[in-house]
């Protein structure tokens, strides 16, 4: 805060650039180098900084020097008050205004090493003059009245640093905007090598990538032709000849079942309206009549006697159904088929299983063995075109952020060096 004495009115001069001729030559070099000649560019915008504002930090530093040598001045010094009912506040208004010289009169004496340096003595002295206007501005009045005389020497020390301050302000803003550049060009050039790392490693990712895929389509088809030497064998021709009597017969039991559950299906009208009629317990078997059919074969004489009372209420007319001789005709025609049918289903699976048991079954482990080595490969094969793809998207994402990343550096770089300069970039192949 600015005090009304009007020592500490700050003002920021105007932003000054110098503009650079371009050269039209144009010269290659590595990332490293380019590094090196921006740091070096730098170096010398912060020098020439430094040579201009090194004799401003002297002339802070001697007028700090004359603030306290007034302050001590001033605290020496009796003042005279002719009412005393202000005696107590001027003086308390003096001390606090010698006080706060002697306390704040100081910034960094240390010499002014870089851009970052500078700013940091600009800052600090902006802060010192903050603080001694906000002293000012509390106590103006009353120093203004009683102390006018006294505080001359002060005001013109607060005018210089002023003046300084402005002078420093109008340097660095000539300054700052390069060296600005020159900075963003360093974290530029170091995030332009990690990204060229990224991407030499990201190019041997993908060369690992396709040296398994050749290991991995070797595996494939090695397992490929060794299941189709396998088949060919003569001994598994043989398992082969018995597999597929073992389907054969299958698809006969699988006819034979079919036809038993569809002469009972036929009846599912009538066996609906028996079990309306019939107890619980009669009620589950003729469900299962209806839903498991084949189940009847494992307690024959049971369900005989089941359809034994079912054609009887047919007969008996307890039953209505739309033709009750055709429905007798499927009843007698299931029971006396039974006996038959059961025997024929039980030498069928005898049959089916004494052919199982002639399949080698170390033949059978083998070809399975074979399949899933066929199945793994293709699945590795698979897998691996998936991570191919997204590597090679990864590449193109990051060779698309080197690009944009080294047409920013080049340009910003020229305008910095006044010389054109392009970036390598290795290729690969």
């Amino acid at each position: 805060m600015s005090p009304k004495f009007g020592f500490f009115k700050r003002k920021t001069s105007d932003n000054f650039h110098e503009k650079k001729s371009q050269t039209n030559s144009i010269q290659t070099v590595t990332d490293k180098e380019l590094l090196e000649i921006i740091e070096k560019e730098k170096k010398l915008l912060e020098n020439d900084l430094i040579s201009d504002l090194e004799p401003i930090r002297r002339s802070v530093l001697d007028c700090l020097d004359r603030l306290r040598g007034a302050a001590v001045e001033l605290e020496e010094q009796e003042i005279k008050v002719e009412n005393p009912q202000f005696e107590s506040l001027i003086k308390t208004s003096k001390r606090i205004l010698i006080t706060s010289i002697k306390k704040e009169s100081f910034v960094e004496s240390s010499e002014i090493n870089d851009y970052e340096g500078a700013n940091k003595f600009k800052n600090n002295l902006e802060l010192l003059i903050n603080r001694f206007g906000q002293v000012g501005d509390s106590h103006n009045r009353i120093l203004n009245e009683f102390m006018h005389k006294q505080i001359n020497k002060l005001k013109n020390e607060f005018d210089n640093l002023s003046s300084l301050l402005k002078e420093v302000t109008k340097i660095l803003s000539v300054k700052e905007s390069e060296i600005n550049k020159s900075i963003v060009c360093t974290d530029d050039l170091i995030l332009l090598k990690e990204k060229l790392n990224e991407r030499n490693y990201t190019h041997e990712r993908l060369s690992e990538l396709t040296e398994e895929r050749g290991a991995i389509d070797n595996n494939l088809e090695a397992s490929k032709r060794e299941h189709y030497d396998f088949q060919r064998s003569e001994e598994f021709l043989n398992t082969t000849d018995t597999l597929d009597k073992v389907n054969d017969k299958k698809n006969e039991i699988g006819k034979f079942q079919k036809n038993v559950i569809n002469m009972i299906s036929n009846l599912s009208r009538p066996i609906t309206k028996f079990s309306y009629l019939a107890p619980k317990e009669i009620q589950g078997k003729l469900a299962i009549m209806q839903n498991e059919p084949l189940e009847i074969f494992k307690d024959r004489s049971q369900y005989i006697q089941l359809f034994g009372d079912l054609r009887k209420h047919i007969v008996d007319k307890s039953i209505q159904i739309k033709d009750p001789e055709k429905t007798i005709h499927q009843i007698d025609e299931i029971v006396n088929s039974l006996p038959s049918l059961s025997s024929d289903l039980k030498n069928l699976k005898e049959q089916l299983m004494q052919l199982e048991s002639s399949v080698n079954p170390k033949n059978m482990r083998q070809l399975e063995d074979m399949k899933s080595k066929t199945e793994m490969y293709g699945k590795y094969r698979s897998e691996n075109i998936s991570k191919v793809e997204q590597t090679k998207n990864n590449i193109n994402e990051i060779d698309s952020a080197i690009k944009s990343l080294k047409r920013k550096i080049e340009e910003n770089v020229s305008e910095i060096t006044n010389t054109n300069y392009s970036i390598m970039i290795p290729e690969f192949t």
